[in-house]
């Protein structure tokens, strides 16, 4: 057990600090309205062993967030969504339980799951968190169109990103 929480929290410090120091810097413009970030950092997350108290779960998301906002410039946009994330994760394991239950020493992971399960439980939660993280930077549905397509078009590349890291560990 120990061992799976000492490879999640490696885990953890490598995806943060790829995320500050490699992604940040990464906006692609698109047709000069829109435009795509990378955002990796809810993975952290997503991966969350499930045997992890939802509190715990919840705290870690608020210092996550706030330590991406300092790098970011963006006061309580990435904590705001990151604790969002964090809380609807309890509901979306819940809805997506698999008939056996989940087993605490198993890693959130295709090889555990199943890949649709997989693709179905992470996609949910890194949309959420990507649509609440343009909502909230938006802060007003005026730009709907804005939030909407920066949301898929940014949800789609880190979602490959996310596949990607998850299929080769």
């Amino acid at each position: 057990m120990n061992r799976l929480y000492t490879s999640h929290i490696v885990t953890s410090v490598i995806i943060i600090f790829v995320q500050i120091l490699l992604l940040k810097n990464i906006q692609i413009e698109l047709f000069d309205r829109f435009s795509m970030s990378i955002i990796i950092y809810p993975a952290v997350i997503i991966f969350f062993p499930v045997s992890i108290r939802r509190s715990i779960i919840i705290i870690s998301a608020f210092f996550i967030g706030l330590l991406i906002d300092g790098f970011y410039d963006s006061p309580g946009v990435h904590t705001a969504a990151l604790v969002f994330t964090a809380f609807l994760r309890a509901f979306v394991l819940r809805i997506l339980e698999p008939r056996q239950g989940y087993r605490d020493n198993l890693v959130l992971a295709p090889q555990s799951y199943g890949t649709s399960w997989f693709l179905t439980y992470s996609g949910i939660l890194l949309f959420v968190h990507i649509f609440t993280y343009f909502s909230i930077d938006a802060f007003t549905y005026v730009y709907i169109l804005k939030i909407v397509v920066n949301s898929i078009s940014s949800f789609v590349v880190s979602y490959i990103l996310l596949i990607l890291y998850k299929m080769l560990t």
